[in-house]
């Protein structure tokens, strides 16, 4: 019996290895968790920009790890820089530039084909990463070796390559965010093994070119915001006295998924009576009660970039006349904003725009200004992150793409209230890319009432 046992085994290991030693599709072993990405041109454009800012030297960009092993679950996601560049969510990737030769090498690992069995198959050096990435040198990450002349010579790893350059005298080309990363580390190793490196930080020119959004960006930025607007319409009938903040948060889930988005922007914000004076309650999980206001913050993420968009609703579908007061309050706040945006302004100057119409209408139930319940910015910045690269106090230029989310918050009324859009900077103004969801209180109000949930 014994020998039995042995033998299925050693058959079950058989096929297992025969199973890994099939050949893939293509489409299979890219690794991506999106359904739409960028067409590779726009890629190779980026980094041809990036080539020109930088003039000499060497660049490195290094891609997120994955240290997952057999039996881990999770999912992977690539840093935003190197994504950025690439197009590319394969971990453990490293991509050189060398202006000065007009060079890019894309550093990948190779096939673990039995963990693949695991993680789900990838793809590793060879002609088929080059058609996925349009990057003619990929090489493997952790070097390696060929036989050359009946000879084994060895591949030299990413890490050996790059030194091998800097001790050529290249200036090393970096980006550096905030004072503890990757980056920083490697930049402390180098040194040890290069004592005269020379470190350039890009991300001042990240910031310029991540700012100014493509068309290809703006295509995908908008499907995010189309999403992310569906979910508010259908959460809109979720809505009433007795449904659990949840119950909201998971048709907006629900929505995104159903559309193609890959992951939500951040956590939903679903909050109801006090807790929607709260800014970043995330929790979600009160039972709604006649009479509360709902602060509903939610954004999709499609093909790596995100959307933020928020309604306030009556939870049982119409503003009492102190709600629909504040209510008001904020949406003129929101197109005071709106009619001033345009380059050369700052997120700061928008703040201050949207305070003073605040502060100037309309009064706490002790008579003081509602300036002191505006407790958050006015603004951020939106792309491959909900709160993305850029300054407050930078000047707006063409291609920015930004929120305008004024608040009131009012604790001891159990009333707050945000509206909040997206628009894309121009030339001459603004563009409203979510105008397509309702923002006037009577308007949300019919939303509530007269909608159907959209059953695709």
């Amino acid at each position: 019996m014994k020998y039995k046992t042995l033998s299925l085994l050693l058959l079950a290991v058989a096929a297992a290895f025969s199973l890994v030693a099939q050949d893939i599709p293509l489409e299979y072993r890219s690794g991506t968790y999106i359904v739409d990405r960028s067409p590779l041109e726009e890629y190779q454009q980026r980094r041809q920009e990036l080539m020109h800012r930088a003039g000499d030297g060497i660049i490195v960009l290094v891609g997120r790890g994955d240290d997952r092993g057999y039996g881990d679950v999770g999912t992977f996601s690539q840093e935003k820089n190197f994504f950025y560049f690439t197009g590319v969510e394969i971990p453990e990737a490293v991509l050189m530039l060398l202006p000065a030769e007009d060079k890019e090498i894309l550093f990948i690992p190779e096939r673990n084909k039995p963990l693949e069995r695991w993680t789900g198959p990838k793809l590793g050096p060879g002609d088929d990463a080059v058609e996925y990435t349009g990057i003619e040198d990929i090489r493997a990450t952790g070097g390696g070796e060929i036989v050359l002349d009946h000879r084994r010579r060895p591949v030299p790893s990413w890490h050996e390559v790059l030194i091998s350059h800097l001790q050529a005298g290249k200036e090393l080309h970096l980006i550096f965010e905030g004072t503890s990363s990757f980056e920083h580390d490697l930049a402390a190793s180098l040194r040890e093994s290069v004592p005269t490196l020379s470190i350039n930080n890009l991300y001042d020119d990240l910031v310029d070119m991540r700012r100014n959004k493509s068309e290809e960006e703006v295509r995908l930025l908008q499907r995010a915001v189309d999403i992310t607007l569906d979910a508010h319409r259908n959460l809109a009938q979720v809505i009433r006295p007795g449904v659990y903040e949840y119950e909201v948060q998971a048709m907006a889930e629900y929505t995104f998924r159903k559309n193609g988005a890959e992951d939500i922007a951040f956590p939903p914000i679903v909050g109801s009576g006090f807790f929607s004076t709260v800014l970043h309650y995330d929790q979600n999980l009160r039972q709604m009660e006649d009479g509360d206001v709902v602060v509903v913050d939610i954004g999709a993420k499609y093909g790596f970039y995100c959307a933020d968009i928020t309604r306030t609703y009556p939870v049982n579908g119409t503003f009492t006349d102190r709600q629909r007061e504040i209510y008001d309050i904020v949406l003129g706040a929101q197109e005071a904003v709106m009619d001033e945006l345009r380059p050369g302004l700052s997120i700061f100057d928008l703040r201050k725009i949207a305070y003073n119409y605040i502060d100037s209408h309309g009064s706490d139930k002790d008579g003081r200004s509602l300036g002191r319940y505006f407790i958050h910015g006015i603004s951020h910045f939106v792309g491959l992150e909900v709160h993305d690269v850029g300054s407050e106090h930078a000047p707006l230029q063409a291609g920015d793409v930004i929120t305008i989310e004024p608040g009131i918050y009012i604790p001891e009324e159990e009333i707050g209230v945000r509206i909040e859009d997206m628009f894309i900077v121009t030339e001459n103004g603004s563009v409203h890319i979510s105008d397509a969801l309702p923002r006037a209180a009577d308007e949300i109000e019919r939303l509530m009432k007269n909608s159907t949930i959209n059953r695709y």
